[in-house]
């Protein structure tokens, strides 16, 4: 009896750890919701132009802001034209701007953006939705002149 009980202990035990480590490996649905987002703000602004897709990407409560994923637009020069979550942003340079953890993220973020057209980055920033520092990954796409980004905390 000891035997069998600590077989199917084993069994579970093993059983939870491949469901996990699969799950680990697979991109969480947050990454998921975020590349669509991203996508979704893309079409938009190429759709409906700058000025339009600006004010749809600032609206705090528009389909461009879901939880903690929202889209920001900065230009080549690192300045934020949108950011839902943090509108005290807009007219700012992220280029000077760094991580929480000190790491120089306008760095980062421009010089992925120069090279490629679309980028991940990491980064430690404030989750506006709990109000703590979090890590975050954020995906990054040029639309000239600008470079649009939706990122999702991985904790």
């Amino acid at each position: 009896m000891k035997f069998r009980a600590m077989s199917v202990g084993t069994a579970a035990a093993i059983f939870m750890f491949a469901g996990n480590s699969s799950a680990l490996a697979a991109e969480s649905p947050d990454a998921t919701e975020a590349k669509a987002l991203l996508d979704r703000a893309v079409a938009y602004f190429n759709d409906n132009g700058v000025a339009r897709a600006f004010c749809a990407f600032n609206d705090t409560k528009g389909s461009f802001r879901q939880g903690p994923l929202y889209v920001f637009a900065i230009n080549m020069d690192g300045v934020y034209f949108a950011h839902s979550a943090a509108p005290t942003l807009i007219g700012t340079s992220l280029r000077d701007t760094r991580d929480a953890a000190g790491q120089p993220l306008g760095n980062i973020v421009m010089e992925a953006v120069v090279t490629q057209q679309s980028a991940p980055v990491e980064y430690v920033w404030l989750n506006y939705e709990t109000n703590k520092v979090e890590k975050k990954r954020t995906f990054l796409k040029r639309v000239e002149p600008f470079v649009l980004g939706v990122g999702y905390y991985t904790r």
